[in-house]
């Protein structure tokens, strides 16, 4: 091999390894499937993976979430 290539591949090699270490240790996206609201709060239930939950928000005056948190519920199919 000749010596030129070789910091090529180096490069490739750690760049493919920063790519699988980037993406690997993220959790899926949570997808909102229904929202609910009342007064001042919100809430999300959402879908992450295999796993499901709810998000409650409050609403500030100008519709801005503040405050969210996942709320334990027990969700039956």
């Amino acid at each position: 091999m000749p010596i030129s290539r070789l910091p090529r591949r180096l490069v490739a090699i750690a760049s493919l390894a920063a790519l699988v270490a980037a993406t690997g240790c993220t959790p899926p996206p949570k997808l909102v499937v229904q929202i609910t609201n009342a007064r001042d709060q919100i809430k999300f239930l959402y879908v992450q993976g295999n796993g499901q939950g709810v998000m409650k928000c409050q609403v500030a005056p100008d519709g801005a979430l503040n405050q969210c948190r996942d709320i334990a519920v027990a969700i039956d199919d």
